[in-house]
This record gives structure tokens, sequence and C-alpha cells, in this order.
């Protein structure tokens, strides 16, 4: 019996030191620190100070996204302890908390969808007496006579309670159709709210060594998709004796999963989704034969149609849910490869300036798979469809079987900035030193970037064949110490609202042009004067002569510069010729026939510019003049 007990006391003994020879696990809680967005996806540095013991143990730092670039992950940690390894698993048991405000519609829509239920029975009960009453209306036998009194009492009864089963069924149906408009409202409003539908969370479990128990600190970093930023600017100018100011800010939105509160940001202009790798160019063989690839180019050209790119193009369209046909209202809009971009409005409309080479429209929003739209069309109408991937990984929390993946340790994390606002060789990034909160709905949340008063060169230029309106641009020297990306321009003249612009830095040279719209305050007029056009007749020939008087009256309270441009026309064949009779004042391009007249205009002021030529041509033709 002794020897019995002896062998369970070894037993014990050897089962407690197997159990301290394994890592315990402990729960970690780590708070957001600092985000760095990129145009596409974000950088998440989290903090958590930890009290370990000695020996092995496995830490969980618990409640991060679900969208982690696995490989991303980087630990660094403080203290007298050694990291031996890093795995990431999914969650879908620890989910991510839902805001009060979804929790709330929520609950109203499924008692909507119970009352409807109820209703939609009802209704049938009603259709069924409704069907009974109507089949069983005959009374007694064939052969069988029925009493008056018989007879009037069950009329009496089957009118009476007809119509009070008929108008019970307009009653439920009213009600049926006020409980469906009322679900759709409160489904409506959770789309507005960008309520995520996947509320899985992620975990890092990290295993440390430690020689004696102690204090340390650990910071995780790890990249995020379903995060980007877009530019635009307020350029506001109060006349044109003041410089420009010029309101830089960054619209962010996120769905990476956690909810970043009260956290120090950082905005950059870098991409790394984007391949960092140079192309390579390869040698170039001529061959005798149609290239494959102009022809597919050449078939790919008739089906694409015509790009609308260029300055002062526009692009604009609606953006709805292709399973419902309802719109979304919050959609992301992004030209690919820029900082441009806008949101679709309450009514899921949108409207965007394109810069220089646009190439296509990037769609993004909370539930839905993104989708890329080449420009081809002033107007791109977009159905998202919903997003159905379903994550791979497998959760171990308390149950279960575990798919988890072993991450390869990183080094230190880069330093943090110390400045503002930095340029790196291949990125500019600005600090905000107030902290923001950016929730996990998808919605953009704008941040200032910087405010600037930017001393310009005001001019007003003008096509009266084209358009009697003066336009005003802004002309920017030294621009590229701003810092500047490119975006659109809400553009604020006098105190008004002028509309919107965009600023493309990409294709700038020296100076940086900024078209800041009509200016109504600058009146021009073109028109023919035909006491001094004229035909003749010689011979086989005919002559036309065309004068034309274009008027420039400035009704602002400062002098103006203005450029104004016409032109004359210009032969195709040598039976068509052209004499220019006078352009006064007017610089004349020999090649375009471009007339240019630039000069300052005191105010109140008014100036008239005369030019005429003459067309010779054979008179049984047809020339077209005006």
């Amino acid at each position: 019996m002794k020897q019995k007990y002896t062998w369970l006391i070894f037993l014990v003994v050897i089962s407690i030191h197997s159990l301290l020879a394994q890592s315990k696990q402990q729960k970690v809680s780590s708070t957001i620190e600092k985000v760095t967005i990129f145009t596409n996806g974000g950088q998440v540095t989290r903090k958590a100070k930890v009290s370990i013991t000695q020996g092995k143990t496995e830490l969980v730092f618990a409640g991060i996204s679900p969208n982690i670039e696995k490989q991303s992950i980087q630990v660094k940690g403080e203290g007298n302890f050694t990291i031996l390894s890093v795995i990431h698993q999914t969650n879908y048991l620890n989910e991510q908390k839902r805001r009060e405000e979804t929790k709330i519609l929520e609950s109203q829509r499924e008692v909507l969808k119970n009352k409807l239920k109820i209703e939609k029975n009802m209704l049938a009960v009603f259709k069924n007496e409704e069907a009974m009453l109507i089949k069983n209306q005959s009374i007694g036998g064939t052969n069988t006579g029925v009493k008056t009194s018989d007879l009037k009492e069950a009329v009496d009864f089957q009118r009476n309670r007809l119509s009070e089963v008929l108008l019970k069924q307009i009653e439920i149906e009213e009600g049926i159709q006020k409980l469906d408009s009322s679900i759709h409202k409160t489904e409506q409003q959770l789309k507005a709210l960008n309520q995520p539908k996947d509320f899985a969370t992620s975990e890092v479990l990290v295993t440390i060594s430690a020689k004696e128990s102690a204090n340390a600190m650990f910071e995780l970093t790890y990249f995020v998709k379903d995060v980007g930023w877009f530019a635009n600017y307020d350029l506001r100018v109060k006349d044109i004796a003041n410089p420009i100011e010029l309101v830089f800010k960054a619209n962010i939105f996120q769905n990476s999963g956690e909810d970043w509160k009260d956290v120090k940001l950082t905005i950059s202009n870098g991409n790394p989704t984007e391949s960092g790798i140079a192309p390579s160019l390869q040698a170039w063989y001529l061959r005798l034969g149609y290239p494959q690839s102009n022809f597919t180019n050449a078939l790919q050209g008739r089906t694409a149609g015509v790009r609308i790119t260029g300055k002062g193009s526009e692009v604009s369209g609606k953006v709805i849910d292709q399973t419902d046909g309802t719109v979304i209202p919050g959609v992301n809009i992004v030209i690919k490869g820029t900082t441009i971009g806008t949101v679709t409005d309450i009514n899921g409309n949108y409207s965007l300036k394109l810069p220089e080479n646009a190439q296509s429209l990037v769609f993004s929003f909370v539930g839905f798979a993104s989708e890329e739209v080449l420009i081809n069309s002033n107007i791109i109408d977009v159905a998202l469809k919903p997003d159905m991937k379903q994550l791979q990984e497998v959760v171990v929390v308390g149950y279960g079987v575990a798919k988890k993946e072993r991450l390869k340790i990183r080094g230190n994390s880069s330093i943090p900035l110390e400045t503002t606002e930095k340029y790196q060789p291949t990125t500019l990034t600005f600090d905000i030193e107030m902290p923001y909160t950016i929730l996990n709905d998808g919605k953009v949340y704008t941040v200032d970037i910087k405010t600037l008063t930017v001393p310009a060169l005001y001019e007003y230029f003008a096509v009266p064949k084209l358009e009697k309106e003066a336009y005003l641009t802004a002309k920017i020297v030294d621009w590229q110490e701003l810092n500047l990306l490119e975006g659109e321009v809400s553009l604020f003249f006098e105190g008004a609202f002028l509309g919107k612009s965009i600023l493309d830095v990409r294709s700038a040279g020296d100076t940086l042009n900024i078209s800041l719209g009509k200016d109504k305050g600058i009146v021009i007029e073109r028109k023919r004067l035909r006491e001094f056009s004229s035909k003749q007749f010689l011979s086989s020939y005919k002559t036309e002569s065309r004068t034309y008087e274009i008027s420039v009256r400035n009704n602002k309270s400062q002098s103006i510069k203005i450029i104004l441009q016409d032109q004359f026309p210009i032969s195709t064949t040598k039976e068509i010729s052209i004499d220019e009779q006078e352009y006064k004042e007017a610089q004349l391009d020999k090649e375009t026939k471009i007339l240019t007249w630039k000069y300052e205009l005191s105010p109140k002021q008014e100036k008239k510019h005369l030019f005429r030529y003459s067309v010779k041509y054979p008179k049984n033709q047809i020339v077209v003049l005006d």
C-alpha cells in the first residue's frame, strides 16, 4: 500500500514539473497609439505594459484587426527577456465592439420584422375566411326550402362578416406597407452607418522566455487593409490684391476592424501595396506581319470608348447595391494612383474633377467588394457586389482546432518623425499633432493638414469666340516648396463659392496654375461689325471681308491683368487665300494664327480691340467664315 502511494506521489511531482516546463498563457491589454495612413492601407502601432513571470509565457494580444497583412507583424520588447516566436490567429468568438446606435437599430429591425410576420399571417387568415364565406353561400339543400327569416339572417351575416373581413384585409395591408417602409429605412440607416458584416478579430501570440519576473514594454506594429485617404483643398481669395489662403485636408476612411480612438495620425502619400521593383527593358525585335498586340489594342480601342481625361474634365454618376438596387451613400471613390477622391452623397451620387492622364476609378465601401472602373465616359454608374469572401483561419479559444501561422520576428520599428512635415526620398509624410478618433465605419473623416498663405500672380484669360466669360487664374511660383499633393479644390472668391477645380501638381511646370473659375466682374463682348464686312466678285473669285470688335470692361475696384485670344483662319488649299489686314496690339502666332492681347486694365475702364481679314476663294465654292 505504501509503495502504491509513493508511486502516485512520484506521478504528481512529474506532472507538476511538466506543467511548469510548459509556457503559461497571459492576456495582454494593448492600446493603439499611432497609425500611419497610406493612400492604400495603414500601419498600426500598439503599445502594452506587461508584468511577466519567470519561465516561458505566451502573451495574447487580443481584439486586433482581422484585416492584418500577416507578414507585416513586428514585435519589439524592452526588458530582460527573449522573444521566442510570434503567431497570428483569427478569433471568431471575440467579436468587434459594435456601436450602440447600430445595436439599437438592429434590435428595432428585428422587432419590425417580427411584427411584419404576424401581420402577414393575419392577412393569410382573413383571406382564407374570405374564400370560405364566398364558397359557402348556398343555404339548405336543393329540395329544401328556407324560411324568409332564416334567409334574411344568413344574408345579413354573410354581408356583415364579409365586409368586416375585407376591411380588415385593407387595414392589415396598409400596416404591412408601413412596416416594409420602416424596415427599409432602418436598413438604409444601418447601411449609412457603414457597419461591417464580419465581426471577427485577430490575436497575436508572442511567446517569451524570462529568467526572472519583471515589468516589460511591448510595441506591436502591423499593416492593415481597407484603409486609405485622399486629399482636397479649400482655396479662398479675398480679392486679387491679396494672397491665396490654401487649406490642405486629408479625408481618411477605414474599415480595418478596430476603432482608432485618440491616436496620433501620420499621413503618407506612399502606397505599400504597389510594386517597388523598377521595370526592366527587354530587347525589341521587329518581324514582318501584323503584330498581335497592335491588333488587340485596336480592338480594345474600338470597344473602350473615348477617354475624357484632360484639364477641366469631370466624371459623375451613381453607386447602387447590386443585390437590391438601393443607392449607397458614403462610397469612397479615388482616382487610382493619386490622392484625388470623393464620396457619394445621401442619394448615392458623386462628381469628381479629373487630372491629366487619369486612367481608372476605384470604388470601395464597407461590406462590398472594391471595384476598379476604366474612365471611358463622363458618366460612370457602378453597382457594387457584396463581399462574400470568408476568412480561412480557424479559432482556438477554449475549444476546437486551430490554424496558426508562425511569423518571422522582425527588428526594431522605425524612429517616429520629429517634425510635422517631412519629405523622404520616395514619400511625403505629415504628422498630425492633435490626437484624432477614426471609427471602424468606412466613413470619411476630414483632418486639417495645414493652412498656407501663398503669394500669387492673378491673371484673367478669355477666348470670347468660344465663351464670353473671363476666367481668373492664379499663378504660384516656387510651389514645390509647399509640399502639395494632387486633389480637388473648392473655390471661394470674394466670399462666394465658385465651384470646384483640380490641383494637378504632377503635370505642373515651374509655375503652378490654378483655375479659379469665372468672374462676373469682367464683362466681355465680341461682335461682327457689319458695316466693315463686305463681298466682292472678281472674275471667277469672290472676296469676303470680316471685321470683329472685342470689348473688355473691368467693373472691379482693382486693376486686372488679362489675356485675350482670337484667331485668323488658316487656308488648307492654294485656291483659298487669306489677307490678315489688321490686328493692332495683338501678337500673331505664325503657325496657329492665334491672336493674343495681353495688358493691364484699370478699374471701371473699358478697352476695345478690332481685327479684320479677308478671304478670297472660287465663287462657285462655299467657305464657312462664321
